[in-house]
């Protein structure tokens, strides 16, 4: 009976699969979400590397998506700092962005201690860090489901707060499935692409042959359809820069 309901309570890493099957494939950060899971049946001690190796991850493809590359010697918490700093935190229109702002920075503190205790975690238990002494004090199965479920909310928030902003307005990396709208304009207003009997949809055929000028022409597309000012009406301005507590 015990086993039974063992197995049904598997952990799974709900948010973050959800989040990122929203998007274009990232199979590398799937692979991730995979070992942690598999990892806290296996040897739980391995999920603290991998907690903080997928928030590491996830924020360095955010960065690279909008055009600021991640430094490599930055380290967790400075890069989860720099993410969400570049990250629009609220919803277009909000009655009242002050008081919701100042709310959800602090959340955002609450989560750049989160990433100092993962890293924290890391280099004291983890299996693949810097290696330990065979004989050290280990800690088990419910320390390592925490810094799994950390790195779960961590990435749930950043990946949907980031592909909703993509969705809204391309950033340097430019996916073809998040602008299905645009796609299917600009497919009605040209002509098929025929190739013998293959016929090619114009918008794929243009994002793959040129990428820069697929964003251009999707940017046009952006603007006649929100208007000139709404993007700079409702961006927000970058947040001061939290500071994790050592």
């Amino acid at each position: 009976m015990a086993d039974g309901a063992t197995a049904a309570t598997r952990f799974q890493m709900v948010g973050a699969r959800a989040a990122v099957s929203d998007g274009p494939i990232a199979e590398s950060i799937e692979q991730q979400i995979s070992a942690i899971e598999n990892a806290l049946e296996s040897v739980p001690d391995f999920a603290f590397d991998l907690s903080k190796t997928l928030v590491e991850s996830v924020c360095k493809t955010v960065l690279a998506d909008i055009g600021q590359p991640a430094d490599p010697n930055w380290d967790g918490p400075k890069l989860l700092r720099e993410t969400t700093n570049r990250l629009s935190m609220l919803p277009r229109d909000h009655p009242d962005p002050k008081k919701a702002r100042e709310s959800v920075e602090k959340t955002i503190r609450g989560l750049l201690q989160t990433i100092q205790g993962l890293c924290e975690l890391r280099n004291n238990y983890g299996m693949a860090s810097h290696g330990r002494d065979g004989f050290s004090a280990r800690l088990d199965l419910r320390q390592a489901t925490l810094a799994a479920q950390a790195a779960d909310t961590i990435v749930s928030f950043l990946y949907r707060i980031h592909r909703d902003a993509l969705m809204q307005t391309p950033g340097a990396r430019v996916y073809y499935e998040d602008h299905a709208d645009f796609n299917e304009v600009f497919d009605r207003d040209n002509e098929p692409i025929r190739l013998g009997e293959l016929e090619l949809l114009p918008s794929r055929v243009l994002f793959h042959a040129d990428r820069e000028a697929y964003k251009a022409v999707l940017n046009e597309f952006i603007v006649d359809r929100d208007g000139d000012d709404e993007a700079n009406d409702d961006a927000e301005p970058p947040a001061d820069e939290p500071e994790a507590t050592p």
